[in-house]
């Protein structure tokens, strides 16, 4: 009788480790959606039994993986920062550099896998304990990390790292996304300059004055609803039904979530509907980012149960759920990028109505990186970060 083909020696990878690597590979490239073990059979070559047979139940699968990118992250991270033992002292150009250079650096090669699997999971634990307990050990290695970097090189030292760990969280995930992109990484690095320095006016150099011409050369023209654009879908109707749901199913499963039958099934009604108002997948998507821009706006109440929470958390997941989907599909690259320039724009808006008359638009974007970066750390544990990081950071901005 023959053997199972995944049970005979072979000079190639065992085969419990070419099924790790295939779990690995379509958790970073499709998420959890992804990890079902008709998927991994498919992407392993293999079958279910064999799958079951060498790995395990889908719970372990899950765990074995978040556990070997753990280890991944602590030696990818280690060595990252044993690269800087002989500094001992940070000013604004080495953090500056510093960010710009682990930005790049997580962006590629094996470290970009790492860090699309921790966006995702990161996204997602707010709504799965059993997730949060699994990503703990690794939410609180990164968290080190962080300190470790600044603790005694800096004044402040606590709120360096926080505000570096919350600005990389959105600024990372719109790296992997975007890195290819020479305008977007001059405009990531004004945007690493502009915070090194405490967003202070009176530090804002020449090259500030190219951030209103960088946003107008990446404007991919979506023509979605801005600030000053009434949009059909605020109207009471169908439509307005339609595009609420699949906001929502961004918001909770992210933008493979987003589905005709999905949305219809939300929305309590037939998905043939859905396709008469959204013909094409690209339609839906685009009416959910849509959605995302009114709720950021104020003017369009954030998916049942309606709540100031709900409403940051479209903004907070909706946004970079959009981002890491542009990471894994580059055909939504526009949409992310079109999502980062809201985001700031929205946050001038706000601020300036409150007060802060000194704020501009480079401003507006590193504030809100950093605040919606701070507010998903906070979705893991429950600490109130995001208070604390705007006190700090706008500090200079107050006279």
């Amino acid at each position: 009788m023959a053997s199972d083909p995944d049970l005979r020696p072979s000079s190639s990878p065992p085969a419990s480790e070419r099924m790790m690597e295939a779990a690995r590979r379509e958790l970073a490239m499709g998420g959890l959606r992804s990890m079902s073990f008709r998927r991994l059979g498919e992407a392993a070559g293999t079958t279910a039994g064999a799958l079951t047979y060498h790995l395990g139940a889908k719970a372990q699968i899950l765990s074995d993986v978040v556990e070997a990118e753990r280890a991944r992250d602590r030696a990818w991270h280690g060595a990252w920062l044993a690269r800087f033992t002989a500094l001992d002292r940070l000013d604004a150009t080495a953090v500056a550099t510093l960010l710009e250079h682990y930005l790049e650096a997580i962006s590629r090669d094996d470290a970009r896998l790492t860090q699309m699997i921790w966006t995702d999971l990161l996204l997602r634990a707010p709504q799965d304990v059993d997730l949060q307990a699994l990503m703990r050990p690794w939410f609180l290695e990164r968290r080190a990390f962080w300190s470790d970097l600044f603790e005694g090189r800096i004044a402040d030292a606590a709120m360096w790292g926080l505000s570096s760990w919350a600005y990389t969280v959105d600024e990372g995930v719109h790296s992997l996304a975007l890195g290819h992109d020479a305008d977007y990484r001059l405009l990531r690095r004004l945007a690493v300059e502009r915070l090194s320095h405490r967003l202070d006016p009176a530090r804002r150099g020449p090259l500030a004055r190219a951030f209103s011409g960088l946003v107008e050369r990446l404007d991919p023209g979506l023509d979605l609803p801005g600030r000053d654009r009434v949009s059909d879908l605020q109207a009471h109707g169908r439509r307005h039904d339609i595009a609420l749901a699949a906001c929502g199913l961004l918001l909770d499963e992210g933008v493979d979530g987003v589905t005709h039958r999905a949305v219809g099934e939300r929305a309590g009604i037939p998905g043939s509907t859905v396709a008469y108002h959204f013909r094409g997948a690209a339609d839906l998507t685009r009416a959910a980012l849509a959605m995302v821009y009114l709720v950021a706006q104020g003017r369009a109440p954030a998916p049942a149960p309606d709540s100031f929470e709900r409403r940051a958390a479209v903004v907070v997941r909706g946004t970079l759920y959009f981002a890491l989907a542009a990471a894994r599909n580059e055909t939504l690259a526009a949409q992310a990028i079109d999502l980062r320039r809201l985001r700031g724009e929205n946050y001038v808006h706000t601020l300036r109505e409150e007060g802060w008359i000194h704020i501009d638009g480079l401003d507006g974007q590193v504030a809100a990186l950093a605040g919606i970066g701070a507010a998903a750390l906070s979705s893991v544990d429950g600490e109130n970060r995001f208070n604390a990081l705007r006190s700090w950071l706008l500090a200079n901005l107050r006279n």
